[in-house]
């Protein structure tokens, strides 16, 4: 389903671990949360290290950001930006995580001298 970019934030930095209830959590004060989404990397199963927060309306989305200095998730500060593009579909993010991790190994195997 097609993100909408006026109401959805992307947010990025944020720890390992966390999860989409620690997002909701994060944001639900500033609106009614339509989805939350983290993406995982498809090969290692672990966060990408951003989400997305859709909200239903965008006044909703806006208060969220125009707050964005405050919210801290874990403990940690995050970045949140408006959300550009559309939600990929898992093919592309497998495809993605695949030339990441391929290129990933090919460094490793030039450090070590193979």
């Amino acid at each position: 389903m097609p993100r909408d970019c006026t109401c959805s934030l992307h947010v990025s930095r944020i720890a390992k671990g966390v999860k989409a209830g620690d997002l909701r959590t994060a944001f639900e004060k500033y609106g009614k949360i339509k989805d939350v989404y983290i993406p995982m990397d498809y090969y290692t199963k672990e966060s990408r290290g951003f989400g997305y927060i859709e909200f239903y309306e965008r006044e909703d989305a806006e208060a969220a950001y125009d707050r964005r200095r405050d919210i801290i998730i874990r403990r940690k500060p995050v970045t949140i930006e408006f959300a550009r593009g559309q939600r990929k579909t898992s093919r592309e993010m497998r495809v993605n995580d695949r030339e990441k991790l391929d290129a990933a190994l090919c460094a490793r195997e030039l450090q070590i001298g193979c």
